[in-house]
């Protein structure tokens, strides 16, 4: 364990925020130590442990930190979970310093992929406050920085490959709209030569039944004119069957005329005779 300043712990608390920005999946941490309720005084060796869910199935970091009552970190790791189970757990101690004032503390935790989880536990402090070592402060100063170091490039690589992946994912789309638009302009074109064929067939049909309708127009003058001559016989036939009737007439008169004057005259020669 070793103690952290303030500015180291601002530069741990932004890695924190921005590690769970490269998270794959989110899910949740839970914790088995120390248990609930769990209660330290002055020195004491304790283990933080715990299980990621869902497994992550690869590997896979667990960022720890450890903060007093005020809010200010005390304790912070890095520690490798088991891909298979999702199991982690870091060995450290309580106390040491000024910064570990009797109150309630925090432990929250993240992994690569956003799972998070926290909990708390209780430690008092002993009456007689331990004498800070600028030294070794210094020395837990480099070795914090050391730490965060590590960190910030391993986070370095996560985004790395993440962004190189979204790059990949999106050129590939990109390709696929790209040949859906090619083929989508295709068949644009293939319509558009068929409405010109249909505009042609269409222009063929508008003048074949104009050549309809006029040869309708000439056979309906013709039918006109042929009923009109057929009407112009009618009645000439009428007005000869007229004059047919009014020659039998004349004849009729004529014979009649003739028979009487052959009457006559015979008469006349049966009267001379007798």
């Amino acid at each position: 364990m070793k103690p952290i300043p303030t500015l180291i712990a601002a530069a741990i608390a932004l890695a924190l925020v921005l590690s769970p920005m490269v998270a794959f999946a989110a899910g949740s941490i839970t914790f088995s130590s120390p248990a609930a309720g769990s209660s330290f005084k002055g020195t004491q060796s304790y283990s933080i442990a715990g299980t990621i869910s869902p497994v992550p199935g690869q590997v896979d970091n667990v960022f720890i930190s450890v903060k007093n009552p005020g809010g200010n970190t005390v304790d912070a790791a890095e520690v490798s979970a088991n891909p298979t189970t999702g199991a982690f757990s870091y060995s450290t101690v309580t106390g040491g310093n000024s910064y570990w004032t009797t109150g309630t503390y925090s432990i929250t935790a993240y992994d690569s992929y956003g799972a998070t989880g926290s909990t708390s536990f209780t430690y008092t402090s002993p009456t007689s406050a331990p004498t800070y070592n600028v030294t070794q402060a210094l020395v837990d100063i480099q070795g914090n920085l050391t730490q965060l170091k590590s960190e910030l490039t391993a986070l370095q690589s996560v985004m790395s490959s993440d962004i190189k992946g979204n790059f990949t994912a999106i050129s590939s789309a990109l390709a696929s709209i790209t040949n859906q638009l090619n083929t989508l302009s295709t068949s644009l074109t293939t319509v558009s030569t068929n409405l010109g064929t249909v505009q042609t067939d269409v222009t063929n049909m508008q003048g074949q039944l104009t050549t309809m309708a006029n040869n309708i127009t000439t056979l309906n003058q013709a039918v006109q004119s042929a009923q009109t001559a057929a009407q112009n016989a009618q009645t000439a036939a009428q007005n000869a069957n007229n004059s047919v009737s009014s020659t039998q007439t004349y004849v009729l008169v004529v014979a009649v005329l003739a028979a009487i004057t052959l009457v006559l005259e015979l008469a006349i020669l049966v009267r001379k005779l007798s």
